[in-house]
């Protein structure tokens, strides 16, 4: 057999590999080297792929697609820098357990250290940031390396998948020519079968756990990001002890469409202001750490009387505050759905009611705003969470637009989704990232919440869209600059260096963006224009940008105006 015949069969056996371990979506970049894996993967019926010219683009929009379908996604690219693009998507991949399946392709081993082209040094090339790398063989035809193609492609899929899933890195060392045969059918078609249980706790440690909560006074914290189906339970389960329940917007908790009174929506506004005569006896946490620093304040100051456990699904012992006195590593919706089943003894009303009132007092003072009445960033992002259609889909971007949601969002009933990049927290990438969870669910109503900074960070992946005609609707905060650093102790510096530095303004006309990707551009005028607009995207979705124009100062000044009044209410420090 030639080399092309045996590099066809080995890259078609490795393909079926993966679509053995559930791949479905590939996101290629062209190159040379990366020819032969891209023309199959193209090729390959069971498999939707993707073109993305830009590599840091292709990788966030990879990570959309995985966050959305909850599948993981294969990226593709050529040798050299190509791959060390994919860099930060990848970053943020692990760190939010996102199973993407990373194929470079390589100079084959007699062309690297000689000074050939394109030829850097691809070994370990994302370092810890996967979970693990293969240096795939040179492909042979014969049937014990077919055999290992497949394995490989099958194993490295299935280990992204594993929890705690995230990227796993294979390079492949090509010789030319790179052109296969497009003609040559599978020798043996295989298919392999994965069955995998849940991590579980013993009855014993389950009556453990419900005997040290029920009747006590008690705070569920949700962190990191869970899916409607699992705030619900979430949910469920704060019901059934009687317990308050704070958590991360991304947990889907105010977005999830079941009512409670359980829910503290405004937690980071009032946690702080407000006098806790009673401490809590239980913390009861699971996953990471929310985003409202108020929140990691006040379990930062709870004294050793209080019993805090961490459920900690992935194992990795993410406890940032390192308080947990108990660590419980069990798939957390099974653990959390055992101990409403085994839940007898309610905590007294008088706990979770005295965390309702402080709820309902946060709400009237935000009516009472006439701020929160017309058009700026803070109205616009409540209104965004207010408008989003049944099972639609909200994308949040990093800085100001995620902490407008997590202080003001209400609970609402219209049961949609949210996603965001809270790995590493970065705001490269989000544009792509959003239009891959567009891409999953196009029918939906798609909406990306984004500042003028991280829209600016990532232009190029608005391509995508105008290439597979995505309809995401970007309604854009544009305070003109850097709007979290007004909320920061930078704020302090003299305007000749925080503005330059911090403020960096851009000065970007982002119509003009909006037409050279072929994208529908309105600027709201008021909050009402924007309410229609957004009703509009429930029934007729299409790719747009809304344009809300605010001002960073507006934005503290309403935030610490709100924090006043909630501190005269309260009259902690009276």
């Amino acid at each position: 057999m030639t080399n092309q015949s045996d590099m066809t069969n080995y890259l078609q056996t490795f393909v079926e590999g993966m679509i053995s371990s559930g791949v479905e979506q590939a996101v290629i970049s062209p190159g040379s080297r990366s020819t032969p894996l891209a023309l199959l993967l193209h090729r390959q019926e069971k498999i939707e792929t993707f073109i993305e010219v830009d590599e840091r683009s292709a990788a966030f929009f990879a990570l959309g697609l995985s966050k959305a379908s909850s599948k993981p996604v294969v990226l593709l690219c050529t040798s050299g820098t190509a791959a060390a693009n994919y860099y930060p998507a990848i970053c943020e991949a692990y760190a939010s357990h996102i199973p993407l399946v990373i194929l470079t392709t390589d100079r084959p081993h007699e062309l690297r250290q000689v000074g050939a082209p394109q030829a850097m040094d691809q070994f370990y090339l994302f370092q810890n940031h996967v979970k693990e790398f293969i240096e795939m063989a040179i492909p042979e035809g014969t049937k014990t390396m077919l055999d290992y193609a497949y394995w490989q492609g099958m194993r490295a899929t299935d280990t992204a998948c594993q929890v705690p899933s995230g990227p796993i890195h294979l390079n492949f060392p090509l010789r030319e020519p790179l052109l296969p045969d497009l003609n040559q059918s599978l020798i043996t078609e295989k298919t392999t079968e994965v069955l995998a249980g849940k991590k579980q706790l013993s009855e014993e440690h389950l009556i453990k756990c419900v005997d040290a909560w029920q009747g006590r006074r008690g705070v569920l914290v949700i962190g990191g990001s869970h899916t409607p189906t699992e705030a619900e339970v979430f949910i469920k389960l704060a019901e059934t002890l009687n317990w308050p329940i704070i958590s991360d917007p991304l947990a889907n908790v105010t977005a999830c469409g079941k009512e409670s009174p359980l829910i503290m929506s405004y937690a980071d506004l009032f946690i702080q202001e407000v006098e806790m005569l009673q401490q809590p006896e239980v913390i009861v946490r699971f996953g990471m750490l929310p985003i409202s620093k108020n929140t990691m304040f006040w379990l930062q100051s709870l004294d050793e009387r209080t019993a805090i456990y961490f459920v900690d699904e992935t194992g990795e012992w993410q406890d940032q505050l390192k308080q947990a006195q108990v660590a419980i590593q069990v798939e957390e919706q099974s653990f959390a759905q055992s101990i409403i089943d085994k839940v007898a003894i309610k905590t007294l009303d008088s706990w979770s009611q005295q965390w309702i009132t402080w709820q309902e007092i946060t709400e009237q003072q935000l009516n009472e705003l006439s701020e929160m009445k017309v058009l700026n960033e803070t109205s616009a992002s409540l209104l965004v969470h207010k408008k989003m259609a049944k099972h639609g889909q909200l994308f949040v971007s990093n800085s100001n637009a995620i902490r407008f949601l997590d202080r003001f969002s209400t609970t609402e009933t219209n049961h949609y989704q949210l996603f965001g990049n809270r790995g590493i927290n970065g705001i490269d990438g989000i544009v792509s990232t959003a239009l891959g969870m567009c891409a999953i669910n196009p029918d939906r109503q798609n909406v990306l919440l984004i500042g003028d900074l991280a829209m600016y960070h990532d232009m190029n992946g608005l391509l995508v869209a105008k290439r597979y005609d995505l309809p995401l609707t970007i309604v854009l905060l544009n305070n003109n600059g850097g709007g979290i650093f007004s909320f920061l102790s930078q704020r302090q510096l003299d305007e000749t260096d925080f503005e330059p530095i911090f403020g960096t303004p851009i000065d970007i006309d982002f119509s003009l963006v909006a037409q050279l990707y072929d994208a529908k551009y309105v600027k709201a005028e008021s909050l009402e224009q924007l309410g229609t607009l957004l009703e509009t995207t429930q029934r007729q979705p299409e790719f747009q940008i809304i344009e809300v124009v605010g001002d960073r100062q507006e934005n503290v000044q309403l935030y610490e105006k709100v924090v006043a009044g909630l501190k005269e209410k309260f009259g902690k420090n009276k």
